[in-house]
């Protein structure tokens, strides 16, 4: 997709205009995370609520973030040292989580909103013709359903605000 490409790029290009920082030995590993998380990660993820998400893009956008987190701690693929031990250690959460959740909060608003609102609307709309060979492309609801299964929510769920922040977050919820 042409779009996980620009975002790539983007980010590649904020990450070379931040790397005097980012790469400098001797500085905080958290502070580098921060940094990361706040400028260089928000540009990677832009607008990937709406996406319909293909393994190939996510693919893309977590190898691109492995390259960075590499280059930010100093450590080749040499060293052997994992991503995920890395990402813990500059406090960063993985494109992929980020990704989900970013969509699944996108879902949770769309889903609060009023029946006749026009992105409702749109919602429900049905495209005349012919459909081609072979299979459908997946749809962003498609990818909202499985990101449902994969944390174990349930689409009416949405409409309580507060409920769906934490179930999206993964903070366990105390009935009272």
């Amino acid at each position: 997709m042409e779009a996980a490409r620009a975002r790539v790029r983007c980010a590649w290009a904020k990450f070379k205009e931040l790397s005097p920082i980012l790469t400098v030995h001797g500085a905080s590993y958290r502070i580098k995370g921060r940094i990361y998380s706040a400028c260089v990660q928000s540009v990677l993820i832009y607008g990937t609520e709406t996406w319909a998400m293909k393994a190939d893009d996510l693919r893309s956008l977590e190898r691109t973030e492995r390259m960075m987190v590499r280059w930010m701690c100093g450590v080749s693929l040499k060293d052997r040292k994992r991503s995920e031990d890395l990402c813990n250690l500059l406090g960063i959460n993985c494109v992929a989580d980020v990704v989900r959740r970013g969509r699944l909060r996108w879902f949770g608003h769309l889903e609060r909103k009023s029946v006749d609102d026009w992105v409702s609307a749109c919602r429900g709309l049905v495209v005349e013709g012919t459909r081609g060979r072979g299979r459908s492309r997946k749809t962003w609801e498609q990818c909202v359903r499985d990101d449902m299964k994969l944390l174990g929510l349930h689409p009416e769920w949405a409409v309580f605000r507060d409920m769906w922040r934490d179930l999206i977050w993964g903070k366990r919820l105390t009935l009272a």
